[in-house]
């Protein structure tokens, strides 16, 4: 479980007093509710650990970091922009409220505070000196706060006294070890910090394992019926035989009887067969229909056997990944965090996503295409009915796609960060104003031989957009375009 209430006020007060001063260096986001800031003190660097997630939320000294995937939150851009250089002042631990708000300070720059908010939903939020919020962090933690950048920061709702008192009950597991630089921190990470690179490692490793035990899943019930069908010979075979032997009996055959006794010779001698027949067909036609099923079934036959050797072949690679997959130790598993943030798909690990993330009003995510044949990938495959799906008017440009929710209208100052950003990647970029075209999704279609990203829609709604630098430039500010940290 995360770090008790008196587990993180003692960490929370060692880092106002122990580690005050401290420079901030450097800052990561690798995943949406996990942060580190590097910081420095006379003759040695730390890493500071926040996490806000579930059982693993603590606020901890780490010996190393969670490696940095490809393309990392927005929020680690704003952290390294707003706070490398700052000192740590303060940090303080809000009990009630399951909120460590840590304070940091420069002279030409003023004050800015991280929050590290623990209850649900937890996230991390960067504040500027008057309490108004620069960035957000965490997955849907922005539209269940209810918060927004340049909003003014409200705390989370305090728990009650009865769940207070519950929460301080619990003792304390920290063992710290004097001889450590920040002992009851250190002392935190070694209480949680193997624990969640287990369980990240675990997570991994069942994205990574989605796609083929669904492949499994898959092919193997194919093939079942692919097998009872390539077992179907003797019946085909059969069917050969009685249609020999009603051609060789056909004087004996007439239209509406259901049933004939034939005598058959084997190599066991002679054998009396009973040859159920269709009333509704002349002899001619049951000898036909019986030579047709034992082709219809032969070809059948060679079929499933073929089929049945490319689905044992499917399933055994899928069999050999999963146990690779099994044998990979944590380290391995580690260096491909990526897949934490991409979407998975049944055929195999994503290889990375087509378009590029902003975050717009609300943390209101703002997904756009980054070529002709990503743009069709992102409005076909990844793009749901109801998003939203936006272009710049008569441009070439990039497809924006605002994903809302199932049944949810797209606020105006969304529709407007989504406009901004599909005339920037358009070719109206650097124009003062431009026209902007939405429709849902659904509304879309693919011209048959068109070149890639040109689709045609109905049902669109047009409006003129006066380009605002403040907000293009706060849209741009929430990606990130740096090269990911070694």
């Amino acid at each position: 479980m995360s770090l008790r209430p008196v587990e993180l006020e003692q960490v929370v007060v060692e880092a106002g007093t122990r580690l005050a001063g401290a420079v901030v260096q450097k800052a990561w986001c690798p995943l949406s509710r996990l942060a580190y800031l590097e910081l420095r003190v006379p003759g040695r660097s730390f890493l500071l650990c926040l996490c806000a997630e579930g059982e693993l939320a603590r606020l901890s000294v780490a010996a190393d970091r969670f490696p940095t995937p490809g393309e990392p939150a927005p929020f680690q851009r704003w952290l390294r922009q707003e706070l490398t250089g700052f000192k740590l002042r303060s940090a303080e631990w809000r009990e009630a409220e399951r909120a460590a708000v840590l304070e940091f300070h420069r002279e030409e720059e003023g004050i800015r505070r991280l929050v590290l908010e623990l209850a649900s939903p937890g996230g991390l939020v960067l504040l500027s000196a008057s309490g108004r919020v620069l960035m957000l962090s965490g997955e849907g933690f922005a539209q269940r706060r209810g918060l927004h950048p340049g909003a003014e920061w409200t705390p989370p709702e305090p728990l009650s006294p009865e769940a207070l008192a519950k929460a301080r009950s619990a003792p304390s597991r920290l063992q710290p070890n004097p001889e450590d630089f920040a002992p009851l921190g250190e002392a935190a990470e070694r209480l949680l910090g193997q624990k969640d690179r287990r369980s990240r490692a675990d997570s991994i490793r069942r994205r990574l394992a989605q796609p083929y035990r669904a492949r499994l899943k898959r092919s193997g019930r194919t093939l079942e019926k692919v097998r009872a069908e390539a077992a179907r010979g003797p019946d085909a075979e059969e069917h050969r035989k009685l249609g020999e032997l009603l051609s060789q009996n056909l004087h004996r055959l007439r239209r509406g009887a259901t049933e004939v006794t034939l005598t058959a010779y084997t190599e066991a001698g002679m054998e009396e067969v009973k040859v159920k027949l269709d009333p509704k067909r002349g002899p001619k036609e049951q000898v036909d229909w019986h030579f047709h099923q034992y082709r219809r079934l032969t070809r059948g036959v060679e079929q499933a056997r073929r089929r049945e050797a490319e689905l044992a072949r499917e399933v055994a690679h899928a069999r050999e990944a999963l146990e690779q997959l099994e044998r990979m130790d944590e380290a391995a598993l580690l260096a491909q965090a990526e897949v934490l943030l991409l979407p998975t798909g049944e055929d195999g690990p994503p290889e990375g996503r087509p378009y590029k993330e902003y975050v717009g009003h609300g943390g209101q995510r703002i997904w756009v295409g980054r070529g002709s044949e990503d743009n069709d990938t992102l409005s076909f495959k990844v793009a749901r009915p109801y998003h939203l799906w936006l272009h710049a008017r008569g441009q070439p440009g990039s497809h924006v796609v605002v994903p809302l929710e199932k049944g949810r209208e797209v606020p105006q100052e969304v529709l407007l960060d989504a406009a901004h950003l599909a005339l920037h990647h358009s070719g109206a970029k650097g124009e003062p104003r431009g026209e902007v075209s939405y429709v849902p999704v659904k509304f879309l279609r693919k011209v048959k031989g068109a070149a890639p990203g040109q689709v045609q829609y109905s049902r669109e709604k047009t409006f003129q957009v006066r380009m605002e630098p403040e907000r293009l430039e706060r849209l741009l500010k929430t990606r990130h375009t740096e090269p990911p940290a070694p």
